[in-house]
């Protein structure tokens, strides 16, 4: 009885293992989800909910080099800073996803 009730533990801890998988389209796709939600929060907390997320993390941007600081290069510059480790995450995650 006790080696029955053994074998039957270990078929169901075998096959638990062995549903159906993400795809790593999926697993990109959650993880550019989550990176988004985090990125939104930071953006909120700092107050700059309003503003477009950077496209890179660079704080001297060429693109944008010789112009006056405005308020939205301000808050490009603010969320760079204040939102860092999740900005890198987002780009990543837009990297991966292939966006």
């Amino acid at each position: 009885m006790k080696r029955l009730i053994l074998i039957a533990a270990s078929i169901v801890l075998v096959t638990g293992g062995c549903g159906p998988s993400e795809t790593p389209q999926q697993k990109a796709a959650a993880r550019l989800q989550k990176a988004e939600a985090a990125m939104n929060a930071c953006k909120e907390k700092a107050g700059l909910a309003s503003s477009p997320t950077p496209t890179t993390v660079l704080l001297a941007d060429p693109a944008t080099a010789g112009q006056p600081l405005t308020p939205e290069t301000a808050d490009q510059l603010r969320m760079k800073v204040q939102c860092r480790p999740e900005l890198d995450e987002l780009l990543g995650a837009r990297r991966d996803a292939g966006r």
